[in-house]
């Protein structure tokens, strides 16, 4: 009995010093900035590679008979509403329909009513909330990666870009012989664009002005990528902003009436007295290319005949749709730029094509807390996604809609239906608080209450009787936020993926932000899932797009059978 007391009592002691060793080591951790939990994976590009492969197989075994004929996206377009979370789609859907003088609850975005919706999770490598960059690697190239970077994967440090570049889907479809191209309201250097075609450890790297002096002559910067290097300086289109970091500014072409604030509207200029735009028109001499810097300059070029369009129609971003220069000498449209695209890129006799279509200015907005901005950035995206639907075929070209990460906007209170989504969501004689508020941003200041307005010395808040004296229609008008932030975050919850057309059925459950390259990759017949679609045989559509009658029904079956054997080994290597 003792010897068990003096056992137990020696145990008791190693519990507490490994209590009080575990405490130390959180301590020493916290104190050095470091986080406590670390990933149970490698995060290596080839763990990211075989997660989504595995969610596919799963997803391929869900319909135990697959009686339907797989199947091949000869076009694929992806349209990615930056920051456009599950609140943006929910306010932005309601602001739709009450621009059109509807209640607004009721109203439909144009990709509503995709056949297959599913869940994103969003989270970088290293932070539970990401940024665009290291969503829109994992998107576009099936594998996650670390906040801030681009088209590489987690193990980047200054002095092994080469190994850490991914492909992207972009890559891809050029070696299947497909057109591509890129579509953004952003600088076309920016982020989520960039991760189509650029390999970055600094996703701010866009014009060689903002690449430290150590590395200057180690790296290019995003803009020299996209003219220099495939599957950039092979694209067929290239339409958004960003002349500055091209070298090609036009500061005399659009004098914007609002000034923006925030990290977002920051821009670079060439130092290398380069002006790649020239140096692409020498490149492309005497072949069937055109640029553009202004509307009217895309509305003159012959479509259809056109290889190669490059069209950059701002120094810096594009402008908010609300406020754009709607003249001949302006800007287009996110949804007049698509519908040059899709016909640029459409041929009949091609493989087909790939397209990235971006309203990158919701996130701009949702940055100042201009909610109304954001709404109406959402609404030019569902206009876009409309107008891609009038021009494909949805028999051979799938469609995604999803967002790349959300933001801290918040759609609250218990306002009566077709209550203006803009405006207050307490109940009368309440304190007032308004429908749309941020959990951060540069709104909060804006809401304090003296002769400035914006002093942050300011100790009293706006009433109800002092909100009309804030302009709340004014284009610069920002939205309540409950802490003060120069530019208001990204949030983390999941975003949706809406997809129609071959592969679409792909999309279902909640799954990975990188699964999303994978679905494209496998309906497109292009990339690492291509050998898991039967239909990507040569040989196989053109037999069942021919067949009739009994022969389409003998197909059927065979094709059948070798679905079940496919997935019979599939689930051998699970």
């Amino acid at each position: 009995m003792a010897s068990c007391l003096r056992f137990a009592s020696a145990q008791c002691v190693l519990l507490l010093l490994s209590g009080l060793l575990f405490v130390l080591i959180c301590d020493i951790d916290r104190a050095q900035g470091a986080s406590v939990y670390k990933s149970p994976n490698l995060d290596d590009a080839r763990f990211w590679r075989r997660n989504a492969e595995t969610y596919l197989k799963k997803v391929l075994m869900y319909d135990e008979n697959r009686r339907m004929i797989p199947s091949v996206a000869k076009n694929i377009i992806i349209f990615v509403g930056d920051g456009m979370g599950i609140a943006s789609l929910s306010t932005g859907r309601i602001f739709k329909g009450q621009q059109a003088g509807r209640s607004g609850e009721e109203e439909q975005l144009s990709f509503d009513n995709f056949p297959n919706t599913g869940m994103s999770k969003t989270y970088n490598t290293d932070r539970q909330v990401p940024d665009s960059a290291g969503t829109a690697t994992a998107m576009f190239s099936g594998v996650k990666t670390k906040y801030g970077v681009l088209g590489v994967d987690y193990t980047i440090t200054e002095t092994n870009l080469e190994a850490a570049k991914l492909p992207s889907f972009m890559d891809w479809a050029q070696e299947e012989g497909k057109r591509t191209g890129i579509v953004t309201t952003t600088r076309v250097t920016h982020a989520t664009p960039a991760a189509c075609y650029a390999h970055s450890i600094n996703r701010n790297y866009e014009c060689g002005a903002k690449i430290p002096v150590h590395l200057k002559n180690r790296i290019k910067d995003i803009a020299r990528q996209m003219m220099e290097d495939a599957p950039g300086k092979n694209l067929n289109v290239v339409l958004g902003g960003g002349r500055n970091h091209f070298g090609a500014s036009m500061p005399n072409h659009l004098k914007p009436e609002y000034q923006f604030q925030g990290a977002m509207e920051k821009t670079c200029m060439r130092t290398d007295g380069r002006n790649l735009v020239e140096e692409w028109k020498l490149r492309w001499n005497g072949t069937n290319a055109a640029y553009a810097w202004k509307t009217s300059d895309l509305r003159a070029v012959e479509l259809d005949k056109v290889d190669h369009l490059l069209g950059l129609f701002n120094d810096d971003h594009l402008s908010y749709d609300t406020v754009r220069d709607r003249t001949p000498d302006g800007e287009p449209s996110l949804s007049e730029m698509t519908e040059a695209a899709i016909k640029v890129l459409q041929r009949p006799d091609s493989a087909g094509f790939a397209l990235m279509v971006e309203g990158g200015r919701i996130d701009h907005a949702h940055h100042q807390n201009h909610a109304h901005l954001a709404l109406a950035e959402v609404v030019e995206l569902d206009k876009a996604v409309e107008t891609a639907l009038k021009l494909v075929d949805l028999d051979e070209t799938l469609i995604i809609v999803t967002a790349d990460h959300s933001h801290a906007m918040t759609f609250n209170g218990y306002p009566d239906r077709g209550n203006d989504i803009l405006g207050f969501g307490n109940r009368p004689n309440a304190t007032p608080y308004e429908t749309i508020t941020y959990a951060n941003g540069p709104g909060f200041l804006q809401h304090r209450w003296n002769s400035s307005l914006l002093s942050e010395e300011s100790t009293d808040w706006a009433t109800w009787i002092k909100l009309n004296q804030l302009n709340r229609s004014e284009v610069t008008y920002k939205h309540l936020s409950a802490f003060p932030l120069p530019d208001e975050t990204h949030g983390g919850e999941d975003v949706a993926v809406f997809a129609s057309g071959p592969g679409a059925n792909l999309v279902r459950g909640t799954f990975e932000q990188n699964y999303i390259a994978y679905v494209m990759s496998y309906a497109g017949c292009m990339g690492p899932a291509k050998r898991f679609n039967l239909a990507c045989d040569d040989d196989f559509p053109r037999t069942a797009a021919k067949a009739s009658g009994a022969q389409r029904a003998v197909s059927s079956i065979v094709l059948v059978i070798a679905s079940l054997h496919a997935m019979v080994s599939l689930v051998g290597r699970m």
